[in-house]
């Protein structure tokens, strides 16, 4: 197929490594002294491969290994997650590891200018530290420089306490800040989980628990010589309840918020989406509402509002002979004004009680010209969708080659397989 032009992407998070089957003589592997020295010198080896395509199809960045497999002392990296993402940086967990845990592993960062993989190795092991979920924000500097900053908690600290790992690119070491929680998050309310995060106008960082809201810090504050990290909490819009995890039932609501919520910072604007009454009322009541906070963080104002029933009785759904089912797992256009992603999966249920899976698309949804297209997926293209929330939104592609005015050539997948 014919290149193709975009400004972003839906990115697959869970990234498998790979043999790169273009290497050959690369079974031979140089180790370190220990096993964290291992895992670093073996990610350094890693090159990236991206498959980037239009939205609504979806884009992956492959990994790549020159050795067949992977080396026994690193047996446990065998995959990548793409944890945030800034300009033409993306931020990576190599897995197993996640913030708050010592498991093998690290960070990678690719930065699509380049077409470049660098590594960072995990910080210090301190079992003092506990995760507080997808903790860890890349934020671009000048001149190539970046920030990676990992939250997580201090162990059976009351009222609790932020550890903040941050690593600069021109000084390569793991530097730590201790700061309050919010009086908001603090006992009985203290049980926070990031689920997403991003840097905010290049000065701040945010991370959001989608059930509760939004703790922002200062960028200067983690870089400066005896400067002081806080933490300002900003709630959900007020028609938007929170929910407590530690009370809520599961049987009563979703086991993920990314399943009916959406956050994202869109050309220096945090947007949030909603799907309102998801898990409480019927489905024909629920609505799609999008918000936009005001630049100086205070105040929500509500945008666009488009009912769910609106998406079923569109040609496009009713054409392919869709079930009246929610979709779910909103994501939006990060170059269309009020056009959300979803995602929609059809399964039967069986007279034994089994579900059978029968298809999956992607639901695009122009709401202020009241538009609506699916398009469908194989198996194979898309990430599991019915309990995690697996794709992440990306303006990388804009930044290809060093192209600055968001103007870029990209290579289908077809053409990578």
């Amino acid at each position: 197929m014919a290149p193709t032009s975009t400004t972003w992407v839906l990115l697959k998070r869970m990234i498998f490594i790979e043999h790169d089957a273009s290497e050959t003589g690369g079974d031979s592997f140089i180790g370190g002294k220990n096993t964290r020295d291992a895992v670093l010198a073996y990610l350094r080896t890693l090159k990236p491969d991206a498959c980037f395509a239009n939205p609504p199809e979806l884009s992956s960045l492959r990994i790549l290994r020159p050795m067949k497999f992977t080396p026994g002392i690193c047996g446990d990296v065998t995959s990548a997650y793409i944890a945030s993402g800034d300009k033409n940086l993306v931020a990576l967990f190599a897995d197993p590891y996640r913030p708050g845990t010592n498991s093998q592993g690290g960070y990678l960062i690719y930065d699509a200018s380049k077409n470049s993989l660098s590594t960072i190795p995990q910080p210090p092991c301190d079992y003092d530290r506990e995760d507080v979920g997808l903790g860890a924000v890349v934020i671009c500097l000048e001149e190539g420089a970046y920030v990676l900053v990992e939250l997580t908690k201090v162990r059976d600290s009351e009222p609790t306490v932020a550890a903040l790992y941050t690593w600069q690119s021109s000084t390569t070491e793991w530097v730590i800040k201790l700061a309050s929680f919010p009086p908001e998050l603090s006992f009985p309310n203290h049980f926070f989980r990031a689920g997403t995060c991003f840097p905010y106008r290049g000065s701040r960082l945010c991370w959001v628990d989608l059930f509760k809201g939004m703790m922002v810090c200062h960028l200067d504050a983690l870089l400066q010589d005896g400067g002081r990290p806080e933490f300002c909490f900003i709630p959900l819009p007020e028609e938007c309840p929170a929910f407590d995890r530690v009370q809520m039932s599961e049987q009563t609501y979703p086991l993920e918020a990314e399943e009916f919520r959406y956050i994202a910072c869109i050309g220096g604007v945090i947007k949030f989406v909603t799907m309102d009454g998801y898990g409480e009322r019927p489905g024909h009541e629920v609505t799609l509402t999008i918000w936009t906070l005001s630049q100086n963080l205070c105040s929500w104002k509500k945008d666009k509002v488009y009912h769910v029933r609106d998406i079923w009785k569109s040609e496009s759904h009713i054409s392919l002979g869709l079930p009246e089912v929610l979709p779910s797992f909103p994501v939006l256009s990060m170059d269309e004004e009020d056009v959300v992603y979803l995602f929609f999966t059809d399964l039967n249920v069986t007279e034994d009680g089994d579900t059978e899976f029968k298809g999956q698309c992607l639901i695009r949804v122009d709401m202020k010209h009241s538009k609506v297209s699916h398009h469908p997926k194989s198996a194979d293209e898309m990430p599991s969708q019915l309990f995690s929330s697996e794709i992440l939104a990306s303006e990388c592609t804009a930044y290809l080659q060093g192209v600055e005015d968001h103007q870029v050539i990209l290579l289908t997948m077809a053409n990578n397989v």
